[in-house]
This record gives structure tokens, sequence and C-alpha cells, in this order.
């Protein structure tokens, strides 16, 4: 009986330790995205060399983290992370590394959707139009301004009808001799009044983030995560609080209206560029 006693006993004792635990989110909240993101940021290795006091201070860097950051108008500085870097989720990295492989130049129709990589998602047509939101407006400068050279909606097809995504990017895929940019380009047109305004056409275009639920990367990602992308000059960009600037103090989120920050001098850019 003691001995049947005691195996019952280390059952119980084991038992716990066979039972599956729910995976945390990669990333908790958009507080802890912007942490980490920030963490993995360029220069690898020599991080110290880009202290977060020095985000709104470009010309204090030195040239080795300037080579590997941008420079905005707004004055803030957007660092850069590898998407092959750890911090960043499956899900980004995944269409991260899709546009990076893409070819802005090309004009033969049947080469509009950005190729499949490995990664979470099938990504046929029907993941870049689900992703696809509006052209970004950029009107407060947390990214580069970009010389849209001979892109014009002139080239853009009839909207007659008020196509949706599928049938817009459909339409235009089959599309011969205009080049990807300008594709984009049109599918930023067809989609630039949000709210009954119109969003100037700047050269970049908005993703929501795509992750799958089960993948426990970003439990925000579709409310707050978004890629924006630079159709001219084949660059990725990433917010993961909603295009809000966060505090230097803790990458807190700050709530100031129009995507600003109180007080000035507080925050850092929104964005992180996704780079290969």
């Amino acid at each position: 009986m003691k001995r049947l006693y005691s195996l019952l006993l280390g059952l119980v004792l084991t038992l716990p330790l066979a039972i599956p635990v729910m995976a945390q989110d990669q990333w908790a909240d958009p507080q802890d995205a912007i942490g980490q993101l920030w963490s993995g940021r360029a220069p690898n290795g020599a991080s110290h060399t880009f202290p977060v006091n020095q985000c709104d201070n470009w010309a204090a860097l030195p040239q080795n983290v300037q080579a590997v950051s941008t420079q905005t108008l707004s004055g803030l500085v957007v660092p850069s992370v590898s998407a092959t870097r750890a911090v960043v989720t499956n899900g980004l990295r995944q269409m991260a590394q899709s546009l990076h492989a893409y070819n802005v130049a090309q004009v033969a129709a049947g080469n509009f959707y950005p190729a499949a990589v490995n990664g979470p998602f099938a990504m046929g047509p029907a993941y870049w139009q689900g992703a696809v939101r509006s052209p970004h407006g950029n009107a407060v400068d947390h990214l580069p301004r970009i010389a849209l050279g001979g892109l014009n909606t002139a080239a853009c097809p009839n909207y007659a009808g008020n196509p949706n995504q599928q049938q817009t990017m459909d339409a235009l895929d089959n599309l011969a001799g205009i080049s990807n940019s300008q594709r984009w380009h049109c599918v930023a047109h067809r989609f630039s009044v949000v709210g009954g305004a119109a969003v100037p056409l700047t050269g970049y275009i908005e993703f929501t983030q795509q992750e799958y639920p089960a993948d426990n990367q970003y439990a925000y990602a579709n409310s707050d995560g978004r890629i924006v992308y630079d159709y001219v000059n084949n660059l990725v960009y990433f917010t993961p609080a909603h295009y809000r600037q966060w505090k230097k103090a803790d990458f807190s989120m700050d709530m100031t209206g129009n995507y600003g920050c109180t007080p000035g001098g507080t925050c850092c850019d929104p964005f992180f560029k996704i780079v290969p």
C-alpha cells in the first residue's frame, strides 16, 4: 500500500509538467513591441552608439549610426532593424522579406503581386488584397519625403463601378506597360479617400500587419501594427503603435493628438525601417 501511495504521489507531482502551457505573445503590447524593436536596432553590436536620447538629434549621431538610420524633416530619426533579427515577429518578417525581393520596375503583366516567401501565410493575391489599406499621407514628416518622378494618376485604369481591392489589384496585375511602382500608385489613388477626406499620394501605401493568431506573435497586430511601403524606392517601414510617437523614458505611446508629443522633445519616431 505504501508503495502504491508513493507511485500515485509521483504521478500527481509530475502531471503539471505534462500539461501544455499557452505560449505568451512575442510582443505583449505596443510598448513591449517598441522596446524589443529598439533593442534590435542597427548597428548590431554597437547599439550603445545610438542612445535613445539621441533619437531626435541626427547631427549628434556618429557616422556609422547615420549610415544605417534615416533622417526625416520632422527632426526625428528612424532606426533600422533587420528582418532577420529575433525581435521581429514572424508575420512582419514574412511581409518585409517578400517586399525586399520585389521588383518595382517590372512592367510585364502578371508580376504585380510580391512573391511568396517562407512564413506563416500563403502569400497569394488574396493575402495582399486583404492587407492593403490606403496611401500614407506622411502629414507630419515622420518618414522621408519621396520624389514621385513620373508616377501619375493618368496612367491608372478607369475605376467605374467602384472596384474593390481584389478587382482593382487584379486589373492592374493584368495591365502591361506600366511599372509596379505605377501600379501601387494606382492602388493608392483608388483608395485615397478615407473617412470622406482625400489622402495625398506621397509614394507610400499602408498595409495591416498580418500575424497568424495561433502563432502567438502580437495580439495588437490588426489594430495597431502598420507596414508602410515606399513603392518608389522599395523600402519597408513599420509602426507597432498605429503611427504614435513613443516616450524615450519607457517606450510607452504618446497619446497627443495628430501624432504629436507632449512635452515636446520627449519622444522618438513612430517608425522602424525593416531592412534585409
